[in-house]
């Protein structure tokens, strides 16, 4: 007998535009894993500068909705004051954001299997670190973080 080969389908979501590069890692996490459960909308936030970040990303398991921040707050050291400035994430941390809202789509609760499931997701994206061994000239694979 031969071996029967499925197809995986791929539906689109609708991305934001500056978080289009995450597509693809998505459509390689769905190749790996054909049980994932897809979002229909991934949206970019951008934190108020006004107030206190205490959110990376959110999950409505309902609409299949997945937002990511883009942006992190850190304060810089003035003369008189403190400042606070919106700086970009690194793709690699939107990336754990994304898998960690993903799993979100399976798991409801922060449990030890929807911590698993994200670093299942994260692994199948097939992100790159720099060496910290050879001082950054060769890729490793990059480690899920959740804190």
């Amino acid at each position: 007998m031969g071996v029967v080969k499925r197809k995986v389908i791929f539906h689109r979501p609708k991305v934001s535009p500056n978080l289009n590069f995450v597509e693809r890692y998505l459509r390689k996490a769905k190749k790996k894993m054909p049980g994932l459960t897809m979002p229909l909308r991934i949206r970019s936030w951008r934190h108020n500068i006004r107030k206190e970040q205490r959110v990376w990303g959110t999950c409505d398991r309902e609409s299949r909705t997945i937002t990511l921040a883009t942006h992190k707050i850190i304060y810089i050291r003035g003369k008189k004051r403190m400042k606070r400035k919106a700086v970009a994430l690194p793709r690699k941390e939107i990336l754990q954001t994304f898998a960690h809202e993903l799993a979100h789509l399976r798991y409801d609760n922060h449990t030890y299997e929807q911590e698993c499931y994200s670093r299942a997701i994260f692994d199948t994206f097939g992100a790159k670190d720099n060496c910290p061994i050879c001082g950054g000239t060769g890729r490793v694979a990059a480690q899920y973080k959740n804190e």
